[in-house]
């Protein structure tokens, strides 16, 4: 079940990031985005690139929402791999200074259907320029 604190941080950032306020950059993995926010904690939304890369470490269960592993420990996995268990597909991550915070993904009792999705894809709308580009390619539709 979703802890209620993690669950109005999750629903600040879909808020946030729905009103443009949380400044989305895409990352050198193409499906992860991070944003710094207040100078002192960093963000990312991710989803899922790979399937079972829990059981491929030789794990058979994904940490808890506030268990995540070091990057130290699972050696052979990028980081955001690290996320998911057999049924997750997105991620968000907190962090600060000191390293991960919490860890929510769309797995989580209690998160609304679609809700992670909707970040995910709202985060990457805004990193990519989405609008910018499509506003682009309607000018040249128009000259053709």
């Amino acid at each position: 079940m979703v802890d209620e604190k993690i669950s109005k941080f999750f629903e600040g950032v879909l808020s946030k990031t729905k009103e443009g306020k949380i400044p989305w950059e895409p990352t050198a993995q193409e499906s992860n985005f991070i944003a710094a926010i207040g100078g002192q904690f960093t963000l990312s939304v991710s989803e899922r690139a790979g399937y079972g890369l829990y059981e491929s470490a030789g794990l058979h269960e994904s940490p808890g929402l506030h268990e995540s592993p070091g990057l130290h420990e699972y050696p052979g996995l990028h980081e955001s791999e690290r996320l998911y268990g057999s049924r997750e597909r997105y991620a968000l991550v907190l962090r600060d200074m000191e390293g991960t915070i919490a860890t929510l993904t769309d797995s989580e009792e209690g998160m609304r259907p679609g809700a992670m999705r909707e970040l995910y894809e709202r985060a990457r709308w805004q990193a990519v320029h989405g609008g910018e580009k499509v506003n682009k390619a309607i000018e040249v539709l128009q000259t053709l």
